[in-house]
C-alpha cells in the first residue's frame, strides 16, 4: 500500500512539475454578448454559422479545463444574482450553480468550474442549451439575456496527467475570485 501511494504521489508531482515549468498546454477565451443569445434548444449550436467557428475551436481542447466566466458588462452583481434566482425559482427552470447567500458585491467573476474532458459540452450546459434540464450549468440563454449581461470565458487547457488535480486548481481560484455563483 504504501508503495502504491509513493507512486500516485510521484505522478502528482511530476504533473505539477510540468505545469510549473511549461504552463498550461493552451489558454481559450472568448467574449459572449448575452443580449444575442438565440434559441438553440431544438437545433445544434455547433453547427450554426455564427458559433461553429467557436464550437470548432473548443472541439480542440481534449484535455482537462479550468475555466472562469468574467462580468465584463457594468451589470450590478446584486442584479445578476436576482436575475439568476428569479429563473432558478421559475417553473420550466433547468439546473444552476448553488447562491450562497452571502457574496463578494465586489466580485467580476460569476463562475469558476473544471471539466476533465469534453469541455465544449460544458459550454453548451453554461449557455443554457443542453437537454437535460437536471444537469448544472449558468443557463445563460434564460435570463441573462434580459440583462444584456457582457462575459468573457477564460480557459486553461491541461496535459491528460492533470485530470485529478484540476479540481485543486479550481479551487484555489474560487477561493482568489470569489465568483457569485457556485459552491467550492
Amino acid at each position: 500500500m504504501v508503495e502504491e501511494i509513493n507512486r500516485t504521489t510521484n505522478k502528482l508531482i511530476s504533473a505539477l512539475n510540468n505545469v510549473q515549468e511549461n504552463g498550461a498546454k493552451q489558454y481559450f477565451r472568448h467574449d459572449f454578448d448575452c443580449a444575442f443569445f438565440k434559441d438553440w434548444n431544438l437545433t445544434d449550436i455547433r453547427n450554426s454559422e455564427e458559433h461553429k467557428d467557436l464550437f470548432q475551436n473548443l472541439g480542440a481542447i481534449t484535455g482537462p479545463v479550468v475555466y472562469w466566466f468574467e462580468i465584463l458588462s457594468d451589470t450590478n452583481t446584486t442584479e445578476i444574482r436576482d436575475c439568476l434566482l428569479k429563473y432558478k425559482h421559475s417553473e420550466e427552470a433547468k439546473a444552476v450553480p448553488a447562491l450562497k447567500k452571502k457574496f463578494n458585491k465586489e466580485s467580476r467573476i460569476l463562475y469558476v468550474g473544471k471539466v476533465k474532458r469534453n469541455f465544449w459540452g460544458r459550454v453548451i450546459q453554461h449557455l443554457g442549451y443542453y437537454k437535460v434540464k437536471r444537469t448544472q450549468g449558468l443557463q445563460l440563454y434564460y435570463w441573462a439575456k434580459e440583462l444584456g449581461l457582457k462575459i468573457r470565458l477564460h480557459a486553461y487547457e491541461f496535459e491528460p496527467e492533470m485530470e485529478d488535480l484540476v479540481a485543486i486548481f479550481e479551487l484555489k481560484l474560487a477561493r482568489h475570485f470569489k465568483p457569485i455563483t457556485g459552491k467550492h
